[in-house]
């Protein structure tokens, strides 16, 4: 189902999302929910995970297990995290969604840890959804990730060679409070 119609060409919230990487920013909850709201009415599978309780690496990896269902052979680490996301079946008629809330939190304080001389833990994660999503598409499948932060200066860029955008409705400084 990946290809878009004529008529959803910068007219669906999932082509947008696409359009930029897969990934897209969310300060409002509100603007979160509508858009959450409009995955499941056109039959997205929607995981959501809570990241206000991550304060380490390793209960960041066990929380896409948990809530993934990743297999028992899951090694919980970045690698690990990489090749059981490739393996997460991806609906044909619709796309899966992973939401992440509360995602600030998490990057501010155990997501700053350096996973090598480049790059952090949270940026990491994002890029490795942020591959996924690529990875789905090639194959013809829709996998998004939608990441709510409550810090309105909160960006990452170059994942998987694309930078995060903020969602339509809070796209301007102004609407995010600045």
């Amino acid at each position: 189902m990946a290809a878009f119609t004529e008529n959803e060409v910068d007219k669906t919230l999932d082509w947008e999302i696409l359009l930029y990487g897969g990934i897209s920013m969310y300060r409002n909850r509100k603007y979160l929910n509508d858009d959450l709201q409009w995955l499941r009415l056109r039959g997205y599978r929607v995981y959501r995970i809570d990241c206000k309780a991550w304060t380490s690496e390793a209960m960041m990896l066990e929380s896409f297990g948990e809530v993934l269902s990743f297999p028992a052979y899951y090694g919980r680490n970045f690698n690990a995290l990489r090749d059981c996301l490739w393996d997460v079946e991806v609906p044909n008629d619709s796309g899966l969604a992973i939401i992440l809330d509360s995602y600030d939190l998490y990057a501010r304080n155990a997501g700053l840890a350096l996973k090598n001389l480049e790059t952090r833990a949270a940026e990491t994660v994002l890029d490795i959804l942020a591959e996924c999503s690529r990875y789905f598409l090639l194959r013809g499948r829709r996998f998004i990730t939608l990441v709510q932060s409550d810090d309105p200066l909160m960006a990452f860029e170059g994942l998987a060679g694309v930078s995060t955008h903020w969602n339509r409705r809070e796209w301007l400084n102004k609407d995010r409070g600045l």
